[in-house]
Order: C-alpha cells, then structure tokens, then sequence
C-alpha cells in the first residue's frame, strides 16, 4: 500500500480519460481506484470492485481489525486499515484512492480517519480470505442445484451496469448474492 502512496499512483477506473486522474501503470489488469489499490495490494484476482471484494474476504468486527484489514462500503468506496491511532479505537490510519471527484488529493495517500470512515456509516470492516478457503468452501457446497462459488462471483463482477443502478437497486442485488453465497457457506457476513 505504502509504494503507491510514495509513488502517488493518480486516480483511474482504465475506461476513459474523463475517469482518470492521470496516468494509471496497472490498466488493462487492475485499475488504479479505490478497489483496484485494494485488490493489487490483497494480492486478489484483477477485476474486483467494492460489490465483490465482500466476496473474498470475511466481515469481522471492529475490535478485532488490524494492519492489512479493509474497510468497505459496498457500491461506493473501499479503504485500507493500516492501524489505530490510540487505544481508545475511534480514528485510525487510512490508506485509499480517493477519486478525480473529491477535493484532493487524487492519487494514492494516507491519512488519519475516524472509525468507521469520517461520517459515512456504510463502512464495515473485513479480512481477507486466503484463496485456498474460498475454493475449500465451495468445493463443500453440497446442493448440485445452486451455483459454484466461481460462477457466482463471476455473475457478480458481471452484473450489467452495476453502478448506474439506484442504491436501492445495489442494496437488493448484493444482499440476495450475499445470501445465496452465505447458504452455500462460500463466505460469511
């Protein structure tokens, strides 16, 4: 997380230059965005946003993060959790990417935030899975029926247009493939 931070990797969703901040080293595999910083750094498969990284990944509570954990609100940003800034555990140290849209800066930084990201509730703190775990539990899937792990997530990373949905809409999509992931024990939310 730290070298993108000390090379100020700018800001770029990889599909236009109206998305981009500047000039992003990853397009084409991952992209230089809030989750692509999160998804490069997790050492997670190219192509993730803030709706799937839940996917790889376990939610846990507040007091047991740590260095390395992520902070995510799903549809809209995603944030590394590099470490509490006193025992008192409401700020803690933040790495993101923070987009062309905010104020600035619009590369790669790191900054002290409160818990759970400033003001914006809808962040919910999770921990990446190893990858072997994801493939055990949906190798233990029992129902024939239902989807493989793998086809799910690549379902999800498919959804038509994800974003210009309305919240509402999101909200509905990713808690059904949250529960249909959760009753086949492919993760846990």
């Amino acid at each position: 997380a730290q070298n993108w931070v000390d090379r100020e990797v700018p800001y770029c969703q990889c599909n236009g230059p109206e998305e981009c901040c500047g000039s992003c080293p990853y397009c084409g595999t991952f992209r230089c965005d809030c989750s692509g910083y999160v998804t490069y750094c997790l050492q997670l498969p190219a192509g993730l946003n803030t709706n799937s990284l839940p996917l790889y990944a376990t939610a846990i509570t507040k007091d047991e993060l740590q260095k390395g954990d992520f902070m995510d609100c799903v549809g809209d940003q995603v944030v590394f959790f590099a470490g509490w800034t006193d025992s008192s555990k409401t700020a803690y140290v933040v790495y993101q990417e923070p987009g062309c849209h905010t104020d600035g800066p619009h590369h790669a930084f790191k900054s002290v935030t409160t818990y759970p990201f400033g003001t914006n509730t809808c962040f919910k703190p999770y921990r990446r899975e190893s990858l072997a775990a994801i493939e055990s539990n949906a190798e233990s899937a029992v129902d024939s029926t239902m989807a493989s792990a793998k086809d799910l997530k690549e379902a999800f990373l498919q959804y038509p247009n994800l974003e210009k949905h309305s919240q509402e809409d999101k909200d509905k999509v990713v808690a059904q493939l949250r529960a249909h992931g959760k009753d086949l024990g492919y993760f846990t939310f």
